[in-house]
């Protein structure tokens, strides 16, 4: 560990509860204000001398005193050093906090959710504002895998609210805090060069990250520069079943224990080659494998400066610049339920209850002539992505003797999705290739659902068939080239005050205004590629337009097998399979657009609006008496939000040939029908909060807090546009080989979705019995209404009916995918916490939190559809880590366990993710002062998540999914 000396100014004097030269020297390194203004005010004394420490010990000391100092329930996260945050992800650190789980994309932290609820309530800001971020799909949530976590300082987590901090966060708040020029050395900085290599794509990528601080002698303006970049591939294996559609063979749906199941998709009996029956048995209806490769190249840039023209005047301006591209492609196998006859089924297998198949296998002579099996379904896809995100803010502060105001404005803006978009799929057989004799390429199919994973088997010869030109039809109707792409804006204008005065136990008043005025926009596009003869300026002309059946896929242009698939190997884990064939997106796509010509448009009948308009008022009261310190405060906020999307209405009337025996198409066979739908809605929350710490004993802290809190709900929950598709009974006879269902089916949003609302409680003990070792103890109960909830059901709905085709009328919608509010839920529970470091340079922390909840209703439209736990709840979860420090090296091991966790409803049952446990190890040697290599393994246990249907049984597989165990290595130059 390395010291340096150096002084800072104030205008106040020490707070009373300040407890020693250590608590004062680590604040001052961190040196921002850490949950109260006692805190601040120890910032910036006049007089006192700053030592700044370096390494894990200090660091984790750093965040036992910003927990101990703070009048609120706070946990923090401060680096190590610059540009050397504790994990390669900020998501990452945040999972060894209390109460926090993390989210996974391609293996990296992706969103945070704290105590019990899904991430959309977790309210992530950057400086005190939100970064908007809108991969394609816009979200509330935070994409951690933006940011780069070079930039960041520090993070805390706020369990419970103060009136001052943006309402938002009902499961709690992370506030991120970047680097500040005039918190740094003149003409320091950091270079950091690093190389992974993960076991799922085996390749080694690079990253570099730069980061310099310059400021004048005066210590009155500064500047600092910080950019990272990023290449990265990532694979995720995947295999399991359609979460959509596990359906019941029988009338009466039940689960292994008998008792009834509502909303289920119902079956006929299923009947085996062999004249065996099934009845009462669950089963799904598609078994898959799938492999996501996906390379993403990431930029960030930060540009930061402050300006002290006064000794009561700070001038600052921040920039803060992401991009993301990424080209992803994606290699399906299904097994689909198109064949679930006597004709091809051969074998079925129950599990130990005998009420539910986890094994079925499909033989193309199963009758005793070869037919149309159409197993196995071979499908992809490619993207190609760009997202950016931009902030840029800036603030003045003037500080009197008395009072400190603060005015902000900034803006923050994202779009994102895709720039080229493709999907294909291709059947066993030769179906609409070869009429005259049906070819397999694949003669044998089966899945088999395993305690963890699935397996599926293939015929061995099913590549080489294809590739010599046997089965591999080609299925127009799921190729396409349609996309998502969305913007998303937010403006904030802020001013805050905060009076210091002498009433008694009153020691700050703090009020403030906040309006933010946030839009978004989502539309879909599609792609068509025309034959370069096609008269474009004509067919615009006409009524119907350009559609789907000009493009290449309708006109036998689709590449045939032959020509693009290959084998996907290294499959890792995720699921077991013998062969898999996938397509070769760069010959499919040269093929395609040699021969045809790309006409891109948007479709101005499938998009989504929102409008946000949020306006807020604080006022808080910070207060001190002998060893009790705290604050009491209201924050009342009015938020007006606006949606409109255009629904679509899809009417699939015959699949006959006509007279002349050619296919029927376009209108005679889809009709289209759109509608637009706008909604208003005004709400007007009044949040209370307080918060009360009393410093016990020179060692002990015990605190409380009791508020009022709120989240809205997500863009996509409330904007997406409704879909609903009719199937005519002469639809479904023409494809009875695929058990084609009759009636209506769907999907859509919820514009009349309610904010999240959560009345909770803290109360908590903490005992610092040396220098970096603490203990503690944290209770906490949440009353949760209107926590949304993924569901799968059937509905009843008013028709306005469609001439000629379906008459006006209430309709049954079945299966209806959207979301819903539960209400009445509770979340109760307990943390504990424990760090300790050892004078020999090794030491621990670890925590475990135990949360339970109940049941609750969960509605649409007033009606319930069911009981279900808190989104994102896990009934327990723990973190160690266990460290070791010397002069020239040190180690850390980590290990996370969640317990398992409520994902949604589906089909009358929740969905459960296993529990996940997770192991990484990170280490360093310094070879100079300044100079040091650093090296790491991420996931070292090679987990895989795993969720299941219902928790009555581990026989309802949904899916098992592995993004691989990766390497770092690396060198880290600090000046």
């Amino acid at each position: 560990m390395t010291a340096h000396r150096k002084t800072n100014a104030s205008h106040h004097s020490l707070p009373l509860f300040i407890k020693s030269t250590l608590c004062m020297s680590i604040l001052s390194v961190i040196n921002h204000a850490y949950a109260d203004e006692a805190a601040d005010k120890a910032l910036k004394s006049k007089d006192m001398e700053v030592i700044e420490v370096r390494g894990i010990r200090s660091s984790m000391a750093a965040n036992l005193d910003i927990k101990r100092l703070s009048s609120s329930v706070v946990d923090a996260i401060t680096a190590e050093d610059i540009g050397k945050f504790p994990d390669k992800n900020v998501a990452d650190s945040l999972q060894r906090v209390p109460g926090v789980v993390i989210d996974r994309d391609g293996g990296e932290g992706s969103s945070v959710s704290i105590r019990g609820l899904s991430s959309e309530p977790t309210f992530s800001q950057l400086n005190g504002n939100f970064i908007a971020s809108s991969p394609g799909e816009p979200s509330r949530s935070f994409d951690y895998a933006l940011l780069p976590s070079a930039m960041i300082e520090s993070v805390e987590v706020y369990k419970s609210p103060e009136a001052r901090l943006d309402e938002g966060g009902v499961g709690g708040t992370v506030l991120m805090h970047s680097r500040k020029p005039l918190s740094m050395d003149a003409n320091s900085g950091v270079i950091n060069i690093e190389s992974t290599y993960a076991d799922v794509t085996e390749e080694s990528e690079p990253q570099v990250t730069a980061l310099y601080s310059w400021k004048n002698d005066a210590d009155t303006f500064g500047v600092l520069f910080g950019y990272t970049s990023q290449k990265r591939t990532n694979r995720t294996l995947s295999g399991g079943t359609d979460a959509n559609v596990w359906r019941f063979a029988g009338e009466n749906p039940v689960d292994v224990n008998g008792a009834p199941v509502e909303n289920n998709n119902q079956w006929g009996s299923v009947s085996d080659s062999q004249g065996n029956n099934y009845d009462n048995v669950w089963f799904p209806q598609v078994v898959r494998g799938s492999i996501v490769n996906e390379l993403r190249e990431r930029e960030g840039v930060q540009f930061s400066t402050q300006w002290r023209p006064t000794s009561r005047v700070e001038i600052g301006f921040n920039y803060f610049g992401f991009s993301l591209d990424k080209n992803r492609t994606e290699s399906v196998i299904d097994i689909p339920e198109w064949s679930l006859n006597p004709d091809f089924l051969t074998d079925v297998s129950l599990d130990e209850s005998g009420t539910i198949v986890n094994g079925m296998q499909f033989d193309a002579a199963a009758s005793g002539i070869e037919n149309d099996m159409q197993l196995p379904w071979m499908r992809g896809s490619y993207v190609r992505e760009e997202s950016t995100s931009d902030t840029f803010d800036l603030n003045l502060t003037y500080e009197g003797d008395y009072f400190k105001a603060r005015f902000v404005a900034g803006n923050t803006r994202s779009e994102g999705g895709p720039k080229e978009s493709w999907e294909a799929a291709y059947k066993s057989s030769n179906a609409g290739e070869n009429e005259n004799r049906i070819e397999n390429a694949s003669q044998t199919a089966g899945w088999k659902i395993n305690e963890n994973d699935i397996s599926l088997n293939i015929d061995p010869n099913t590549l080489a068939n294809l590739l010599n030109g046997v089965g591999g039809g080609r299925d127009p109707g799921s190729s396409n080239s349609s996309f998502v792409r969305s913007e998303l804006e937010e403006d904030y204008y802020q001013a805050d005050f905060d009076i210091y005065t002498d009433w008694g136990i009153l020691r700050t008043i703090k009020t403030g205004v906040k309006y933010r005025e946030a839009t978004l926009h989502r539309e879909t596009g599609n792609t068509f590629f025309l034959d370069p003869n096609f008269d474009i300026a004509a067919a615009e002309a006409s009524k119907g337009g350009i559609t789907r059946f000009d493009s290449y896929q309708w006109n036998n242009g689709m590449p045939l097998a032959q020509d693009v698939f290959i084998n996907e190997g290294n499959i890792a884990g995720g699921f077991n399979i013998n062969q898999m064939p996938g397509i070769d997106w760069d010959k499919y796509r040269d093929i395609v657009t040699s021969n045809y010509v790309p006409y891109t448009r948007k479709e101005d009948n499938f998009i989504y609006d929102i409008e946000e308009q949020i306006a807020a008022f604080y006022l808080q009261g910070d207060f001190e008496f002998d060893s009790v310190r705290g604050n009491l405060g209201v924050r009342v906020v009015r938020t007006k939000t606006m949606t409109s999307s255009t629904d679509l209405y899809t009417y699939l009337l015959d699949h006959t040939d006509d007279e002349s025996g050619e296919a029927v198409t376009g209108d005679d066979r889809f009709v289209e029908d759109y509608q637009l739908i706008t909604q208003e809605n005004t709400d007007t929350q009044i949040l209370p909060s307080f918060n009360i710490a009393w410093d016990a004993s020179e060692d002990i802290v015990v605190r409380g807090a009791i508020a009022k809190v709120m989240s809205r709900p997500d863009y996509a929950d409330l904007g997406a546009q409704q879909r609903i598709t009719f199937v005519s009974d002469e639809w479904a006879d023409d494809r009875a080989e695929f058990n084609e269902i009759p009636g209506f089916s769907g999907s859509g949003g919820n514009k009349n979705l309610k904010p999240f609302e959560s009345v909770q409680a803290d109360l908590s003990i903490e005992y610092y019995y040396s220098e970096g070792s603490a203990v503690g103890l944290a209770l906490f109960h949440k009353t949760v209404d209107n926590f949304v909830v993924p569901l799968v059901i059937d509905v009843q709905q008013d028709f306005a009916g469609k001439e000629g085709i379906v008459e006006a009328g209430n309709i049954t919608v079945s299966p209806y995918s959207t979301v819903g509010n539960g209400t009445d839920a509770v979340s109760k529970g307990a943390e504990v916490f424990i760090q300790h470091a050892f004078d020999s340079g090794f030491g621990f922390y670890a925590n475990y939190t135990y949360n339970k909840t109940n049941k609750a209703d969960v509605e649409v439209d007033g009606k319930e559809f069911g009981k279900s736990p808190l989104i994102g709840s896990a009934k327990y979860q723990y973190n160690t880590s266990i460290y070791y420090e010397g002069d020239a090296f040190n180690i850390r091991a980590s290990y996370n366990k969640r317990g398992e966790t409520v994902l949604g409803l589906n089909s009358g049952l929740n969905v459960y993710q296993d529990p996940y446990e997770q192991v990484d190890v990170n280490a360093s040697i310094t070879l100079l002062e300044d100079l040091s290599l650093t090296a790491a393994v991420i996931n070292l246990t090679k987990s895989e998540p795993v969720t299941r249907l219902g928790n009555d049984t581990e026989s309802r597989l949904l899916n098992s999914s592995y993004s691989g165990r990766r390497y770092y290595a690396g060198i880290n130059y600090r000046f």
